[in-house]
């Protein structure tokens, strides 16, 4: 996980890291341990977070409906997004560009 090998420059720099899923605790925290995180993963089942972000109702194909999508938001501690990265092509995050938009925060 490029975050997770990451986080150490991540918190130097004052940011932090927290993961959101709609799955449900149960699932979450088993991801928790099995990744062995570094940082908190939150529950977002009713889209609150994802409807708030304009990352929720995308088009999920394959008849799946509205779904989240995976983005990744660099926010300052003013509550502005700094940075963000929607719907990529693949789970990579771009740990450096996330790291230069924390540099500017």
């Amino acid at each position: 996980m490029e975050l997770q090998d990451q986080l150490p420059q991540i918190q130097a720099l004052n940011g932090g890291v927290v993961g959101i899923s709609v799955d449900g605790l149960s699932e979450s925290k088993s991801l928790l341990e099995q990744l062995n995180l570094g940082f908190p993963l939150v529950e977002d089942r009713g889209h609150r977070l994802g409807s708030a972000f304009g990352v929720f109702r995308l088009p999920g194909g394959m008849d799946m409906g509205p779904v989240d999508s995976h983005s990744i938001f660099v926010i300052d501690s003013s509550g502005h997004v700094r940075w963000r990265q929607l719907a990529p092509d693949t789970m990579h995050v771009p740990v450096d560009e996330v790291i230069a938009a924390l540099k500017q925060a």
